[in-house]
Parts: structure tokens; C-alpha cells; sequence
């Protein structure tokens, strides 16, 4: 299946693989053998994020995979998502290299700022108060954006894109971004009966 997969360009002239195995809601303790299995039948796109949980069991299916053969880290094109708690462009590298140990991977092929809300900067993912509301941070996410930037040169990562963001959004983040987004991930539903996500690709640099 892998050699079918149709690949879109990226503006930066990198491909992805249009078809991806997504990891969100795997159930712990089968995520391993899932990506094992859909790596044996073809699959070579995995989309991954911190807030999911289960990015540990992801990396450890790759190696294994790497290790018997059956794929080279140059075959797989690997997303991951740097989570909302993290956007303080000081915390930003931490986030990257930990999802790098768990994924045992030396580089991402394609990085997103998750959501464009920041959330405050707490050792719980979900940080609330005494009524249970999400606790908000004042940071910009166009700060958070440039603190991804260097990661490009330094070869962590080969992509930069982001997810859930508005046009408004966007348009403000094209303004400043030196390393244009590649990709904007949302979520879209199949005729109301289930969901999944979907890279919108940007193809021009402009």
C-alpha cells in the first residue's frame, strides 16, 4: 500500500503521505501492536501529539519495526503537536525534546502548535479553576511560533505547521512567521457520523 499512497507537496517542497494512521483516543496497551500492524500493511504517515498519552507506545512500535527492517526512518513521515501548557516560547524546546525521547525518534517530520490558545503553564494538562474552567495564558502565539522556528535549521524538525486556526489567525501568523506553516490540521465529520482530521495543506510560500 505504501508505493499507492498519493503524496502532496508541502510550499517548503517536502511530501507527506495523503493517508495516515491518526493516534488519538488508541487505547493504552494496544497503540503498539496497532502501529506495528498498520506499518506491516503499508501505512507510513502517523499522526501523533503530546496530549494524547500514548506517544511512548507509538516510538516503541516504530523502533521495533526499524530494528526487524521492515521500515527505514527515512520511509516514515511522523507528525507531532506541541500542547497548549507549553506555548511560553522557554518551555517550548523542553516540549519538543520529550516528545522526541518518547517517539526514540532524532527528528519530527512535521511539528504543530495544537491549538492557538495557551493554556497556563501548570504540571497538569488541563489546568482549571475552583469551577473547573480552563485556566488561560496571556501568551501570544506568534511568540510560540518563533521560539519553533530554530528547530528547522537545527534539523529537530522538518516542518512547521499549526492546527484548529482560524482565518484571523492565520492571516496574523503569515504576517510575522519567517518559516511559513505548511499544513493547518482541523477536524472534519463524514456525514455526521464519525470524525477525523485532515492536513489542509498551504502551497505557496506567498
Amino acid at each position: 500500500m505504501a508505493s499507492k499512497v498519493p503524496k502532496v507537496k508541502f510550499c517548503n517542497g517536502l511530501e507527506c503521505p495523503i493517508l495516515g494512521l491518526g493516534t488519538w483516543k488508541s487505547k493504552p496497551g494496544e497503540v503498539t501492536q496497532a502501529v506495528k500492524d498498520a506499518i506491516d500493511i503499508g501505512y507510513r504517515h502517523f499522526d501523533c501529539a503530546y496530549v494524547y498519552g500514548n506517544e511512548k507506545e507509538v516510538g516503541a512500535a516504530i523502533t521495533a519495526k526499524i530494528q526487524e527492517g521492515v521500515v527505514k526512518r527515512e520511509d516514515l513521515f511522523i507528525t507531532s503537536k506541541l500542547w497548549n501548557t507549553f506555548h511560553r516560547p522557554d518551555l517550548v524546546r523542553g516540549a519538543l525534546t520529550e516528545t522526541l525521547q518518547n517517539l526514540n525518534l532524532t527528528y519530527l517530520d512535521l511539528y504543530l502548535i495544537h491549538w492557538p490558545q495557551a493554556y497556563k503553564e501548570e504540571d497538569i494538562l488541563f489546568p482549571v479553576d475552583s469551577e473547573g474552567k480552563i485556566q488561560f495564558s496571556s501568551v501570544d502565539f506568534v511568540d510560540t511560533w518563533k521560539a519553533l522556528e530554530p528547530f528547522v535549521a537545527e534539523g529537530l524538525v522538518k516542518s512547521l505547521g499549526i492546527s484548529n486556526f482560524n482565518k484571523k489567525q492565520i492571516t496574523r501568523l503569515l504576517e510575522s512567521a519567517t518559516i511559513k506553516p505548511v499544513v493547518n490540521q482541523v477536524r472534519i465529520r463524514l456525514y455526521c457520523l464519525s470524525s477525523c482530521s485532515a492536513f489542509l495543506p498551504f502551497i505557496t510560500q506567498t
